[in-house]
């Protein structure tokens, strides 16, 4: 007497379970973030659209990977807006093409302990360069239920 395996109960699973996980991965927008990063919590419940996003931690600014500025250069420069990041959005709109009449989005997602010159810094930066729709990205936590 030989045993038989009998696999069609198992890809009926494997098979709800992939169109499980195909129908909800499309929920989540997940941006890269670094260890470095805590991003502050906020209850909003509008996501924002995929656009150009700024990394900014305790050590580094960040633009789609690419790094443009250290922290610590920018501690007690009288410059207004940052060149380097600048420099890289410049690069960025171009790839984009021509500004749209309110300007480019872009989303800061900075570490929650990062001082206010530095935002306040990054910000004039962006909208210098035509970048004035920012967001700032931030941790979705769950609303209290009401009573």
């Amino acid at each position: 007497m030989s045993g038989k395996l009998n696999l069609v109960s198992l890809m009926d699973i494997f098979t709800i379970l992939v169109f499980f996980l195909m129908i909800n991965s499309s929920d989540v927008e997940v941006l890269q973030t670094s260890s470095d990063v805590k991003l502050p919590d906020s209850t909003s419940e509008k996501r924002p659209d995929e656009q150009t996003v700024i990394t900014v931690s305790d050590a580094s600014i960040i633009v789609m990977g690419r790094k443009v500025a250290d922290v610590d250069a920018l501690v007690g420069s009288g410059d207004i807006a940052i060149d380097g990041l600048a420099e890289e959005l410049r690069y960025q709109a171009e790839r984009k093409g021509a500004a749209p009449e309110e300007g480019y989005e872009i989303t800061i997602m900075g570490d929650r302990k990062i001082p206010y010159w530095l935002l306040k810094k990054i910000m004039l930066t962006c909208t210098t360069e035509d970048y004035a729709r920012i967001s700032l990205a931030v941790n979705q936590t769950q609303t209290k239920a009401q009573s």
